[in-house]
């Protein structure tokens, strides 16, 4: 299809023919039933992509032919949306075929289309300029095969053409045939890494061009798992890039992040106040972190090369906001001025731990830090966060797994897993009256570490104290029922040690549930394994699970009775892998009786070989994890049995798993 011009060449779309050699055949689907392979409504016929390097610039071209099965299928496929960077890449729109019957009508009319301005994470603060391409393909219909094809030409200056590309080749949509192709000179360098079931490249070279072809057909459609990590990637994949070393990668960037010679007259004022105040740079350094938290407001515009380059220290300082690489420049720059050692570093906050594993490419990242150095040890500081408390020995550091600092002959740092803490120590205290339908008093001490104290002085900032304690007590509520306050929620910080206790009263309306007239019984909530620990049993598993940072948390319930109760103590351990449950009920008199909790989290993974012992360790820690005891009441009081019943004086305890919401209520509690 000839473009005829209309404003939209200017503004990066275009409208033309598929390249010469890109193959625009009939799919032939042989005898297969596409109605019974049809998943949600479609079944994708062909996935083609072809990366052509060998022109003046990069040319990028796809084919997705889909037929819709189903209702369910109409929406996706009359919708045809692409998005592009016309700063530098231009979309060429080659066919939108719809073909019902044998007959083929083409419906990529520029009249049709329309450009928009789609920021995808506009609620963060993210601006790339990105441009949407968007066409509604009218009168689709069910059993219609719907086959699109269009190029991206251009590639971003900030990367000087290297090349960095990933291509999926088993989806989580039925799909018959997936064909990738790559097209360059001879004598360009590759590394190539597949994932899953990825087969080996067709590699034919002919007049100096090499043209590598991967192609799975009937591939089994890939079914994503819970709680898998991010960077993980079970499915038939290839990541394709040039033959490079971490430090050209390095290079490409660390010019960009050089400190002025200068800071604005204003900063330096207040850098020279922290020098005033503190003597030794391990003084300094958090300071230094937590007056540009402070100070700056996240806020990105990746316009152009403003997705790889900082801009200037003044204009940061003068707008007061930027992004990751504009907080990190400006740290570093005050860093500096300090006499911290202080670098710029590049990491991916998702697939961090999987880039020792990864080729060097130079679109390995997402994010940027600091990388300092204090006598002699490495450590991580992220300007983006919210202010941070701690010195430098209790900030908590960003977790990422791997690093690549923007100096001189760069290599990927491992960022190592501090040993796990305890993030989390809860104290509840019971006492019941001797009516056994009377109120009881609840104490509850909270004491937060390290990103918990981070995450509790960020809430109580952004939405006060008052709603805090308004949410704490609802969260109760929702386990416990009516509660009344009997004192302020109190809030005490340690910022030097990077702990914040809160400490909470109430009286509980109902503390018993009502079994019948001369029996009540109570149950523990759940704060311990429900909100850390989900539940995603499945009788196989071929991904590993996700257990997050290493940690530890802390349950301890004590409960003052008006009458002593037989009740049998218990110690117990239970362990999987990379986790231990210890629940302990003891009595410090007979009057009082205390159930403690501990779960540590030592690993952040779980194979696949071992998830079945998982789910069991789960099943016994949800079995193990709270108080159940029943209590006769006879006329009400506590603890009183009828003679005439011959009861004697008994209770029964034991242990239950209840589930609940990883709310923030859930967690806090």
């Amino acid at each position: 299809m000839a473009y005829e011009g209309d404003g939209f060449a200017k503004r990066g779309l275009g409208f033309g023919p598929a390249p010469a050699d890109f193959d625009m055949a009939p799919v032939d689907t042989g005898d297969r039933d596409i109605a019974a392979l049809g998943e949600r409504g479609a079944c994708y016929l062909l996935s083609a992509a072809r990366a052509d390097l060998t022109g003046p610039e990069p040319v990028y071209s796809y084919r997705i032919v889909q037929q819709v099965t189903g209702g369910d299928g109409l929406q996706s496929a009359a919708s045809f949306e692409l998005s592009f960077d016309p700063s530098w890449e231009r979309l060429v729109i080659h066919s939108l075929r719809v073909i019902r019957d044998g007959q083929v009508r083409e419906a990529a009319e520029p009249a049709a289309f329309e450009l928009l301005r789609r920021e995808l994470n506009l609620e963060r603060a993210m601006y790339d300029g990105r441009t949407t391409a968007h066409m509604i393909i009218p009168d689709v219909r069910v059993g219609d095969i719907v086959d699109t094809a269009y190029s991206f030409i251009g590639s971003n200056p900030v990367l000087k053409d290297h090349l960095s590309l990933r291509w999926r080749l088993q989806w989580g949509q039925p799909t018959l045939d997936t064909i990738c192709v790559l097209r360059l000179p001879a004598e360009r360098e590759l590394v190539m890494r597949p994932t899953g079931a990825a087969p080996e490249p067709g590699d034919v070279t002919v007049d100096g061009v090499r043209t590598l072809t991967w192609r799975m057909v009937d591939a089994p459609t890939w079914r994503h798992e819970a709680d898998t990590p991010d960077w993980h990637r079970g499915y038939a994949s290839v990541k394709v890039v040039d033959a490079a070393s971490w430090a050209q990668v390095a290079d490409l960037f660390r010019e960009a992040y050089l400190p002025p010679a200068e800071l604005p007259a204003e900063l330096e004022a207040l850098v020279a106040d922290i020098a005033a105040r503190h003597e030794t740079p391990a003084a300094r350094a958090p300071e230094a972190l937590r007056l540009v938290q402070g100070q700056l407001r996240y806020h990105s515009i990746g316009v152009g090369d403003g997705g790889f380059r900082p801009r200037p220290v003044e204009a940061i300082w003068a707008t007061r906001y930027g992004d990751c690489k504009d907080a990190s420049r400006l740290l570093v720059a005050v860093l500096r001025r300090l006499g911290v050692d202080a670098v710029p570093a590049l990491v991916h906050t998702q697939l961090g731990a999987d880039l020792a594993r990864e080729p060097v490419n130079v679109t390995a990242f997402n994010h940027c830090i600091v990388r300092i150095v204090i006598d002699g040890e490495k450590r991580w500081m992220d300007p983006t966060l919210q202010p941070q408390a701690g010195d430098l020995y209790h900030l908590t550091p960003p977790r990422h797994f791997h690093a690549l600092p923007l100096i001189e002959n760069a290599t990927l740092e491992v960022m190592p897993d501090p040993a796990p803490i305890t993030v989390y120590e809860l104290r509840e205290t019971w006492t019941f009256d001797r009516k056994a339908a009377a109120p009881a008093r609840l104490e509850i001490r909270s004491l937060y570490r390290d990103w918990r104290a981070d995450d509790i002085r960020a809430w109580a900032q952004n939405d006060g104290l008052a709603n805090v304690s308004r949410r704490m007590r609802e969260g109760l509520e929702n386990e416990y029922g009516v509660l009344t306050e009997r004192a302020p929620l109190k809030i005490t910080d340690d910022p030097v040690n990077n702990l914040v206790t809160l400490e909470e009263a109430y009286e509980v309306e109902r503390p018993l549930e009502t079994v019948d007239d001369q029996t009540f019984r109570f149950i523990s909530r759940d704060d311990v394994v429900g909100p850390a620990l989900s539940n995603i049993e499945t009788a196989r598993r071929l991904e590993p699970i996700t257990l997050n940072t290493p940690r530890r948390i802390v349950a301890e319930r004590v409960f003052n009775l008006p009458k002593a109760l037989s009740l049998t103590p218990w110690n117990i351990t239970e362990t999987g892998p990379g986790l231990t449950l210890k629940t302990q009920l003891s009595f410090k008199s007979e009057l009082q009786a205390v159930h403690r909790l501990e779960l540590t989290v030592r690993d952040r993974l779980v194979q696949p070989a071992d998830a079945q012992t998982y789910f069991a360790f789960l099943r016994r820690a949800r079995a193990n994890n709270g108080v159940n005891f029943t209590v006769p009441a006879f006329k009400g009081e506590f603890g009183r049995v009828k003679e005439s019943r011959n009861w004697g004086l008994w209770a029964w305890i034991g242990f239950v798993g209840l589930m609940v919401m990883a709310s923030v209520f859930g967690w806090i509690h």
